[in-house]
């Protein structure tokens, strides 16, 4: 009998303080080749229409061109290898050291897949710009490498440190040809981060960092499964539209302006029960 792989290593040190200082945490190979395999199998399915959970994600978008990309949220509710994998409290216990909270809760994941010589241009962003149902800016991005990163296929590109500069007016169209990079201070030290990465490795990143990425000029897919995640002490504030709002609505239990996130569409990741 084989034996059993030994669980990652999850346990930060100085790591910690880079991420306050960069905004940025890499962790190499947290995924096995054999656990990516099998994530990339069912991202195929999930793709198809073919749920084994018996229900269907919260949104899917399906390219209708050659430019554009496969983007789905919440395949946690419609497969089981994607919920054990973006639930994972690898993933939670990670995020949580980097944040310093007690516990972390999903806010949603996503499914994204570049096709070989597409994509289109992803404008620099903030992602808590889009997440003001969440009150308080304790959120991490959790974006799992299900293919090698190359500097010709689409990196995100991280503008270091800009989550110290709070937030940003969000920009017209978040996708399109126009890069619409935002004009820093120009005595802030920063620098363009390209993420490249292998499969397995998750690139973790803070709510307030500006963010992009180019077309995808490569000959392959580059695909990725994000984790978006926050801290358990975050608070509902009802303003900005958002999916998951209309989401938690359809289960009897759901926060109220000003509660914790709870109920059925934010599941604990961390501690793990």
């Amino acid at each position: 009998m084989a034996p059993t792989p030994a669980a990652p290593d999850t346990t930060l040190s100085a790591a910690i303080a880079r991420f306050r200082e960069r905004g940025y945490h890499i962790h190499h190979r947290l995924f096995s080749e054999a656990e990516v395999a099998a994530i990339n199998a069912a991202a195929d399915r999930v793709i198809a229409g073919q749920y084994d959970k018996g229900a269907p994600p919260d949104g899917v978008m399906l390219r209708k061109e050659p430019v554009d990309l496969i983007k789905i949220d919440n395949t946690w509710k419609a497969d089981t290898t994607m919920a054990r994998t973006v639930l994972s409290p690898a993933l939670g216990h990670i995020a949580a050291q980097l944040i310093g909270a007690t516990s972390i809760r999903m806010w949603h994941d996503q499914l994204l897949d570049k096709p070989p010589f597409g994509g289109r241009v992803v404008t620099y962003h903030q992602d808590w710009a889009y997440w003001q149902m969440i009150a308080e800016c304790e959120t991490v991005t959790c974006w799992i490498a299900l293919d090698d990163v190359l500097p010709d296929s689409g990196p995100m590109v991280f503008l270091e440190g800009s989550h110290r500069l709070g937030l940003w007016k969000t920009p017209v169209g978040i996708t399109g040809d126009d890069a619409q990079k935002p004009s820093l201070p120009a005595d802030f030290p920063t620098r363009e981060v390209p993420v490249i990465i292998p499969k397995g490795s998750v690139s973790f990143h803070h709510g307030l960092l500006l963010h992009g990425s180019d077309r995808n000029f490569s000959a392959s897919r580059r695909r990725a499964l994000v984790s978006h995640v926050m801290s358990g002490a975050c608070t509902y504030r009802p303003g900005q539209e958002h999916m998951n709002e209309w989401m938690m609505q359809r289960y009897p239990e759901h926060p109220k302006p000003g509660e914790k996130f709870h109920g059925p569409q934010f599941p604990v990741m961390w501690p793990a029960a």
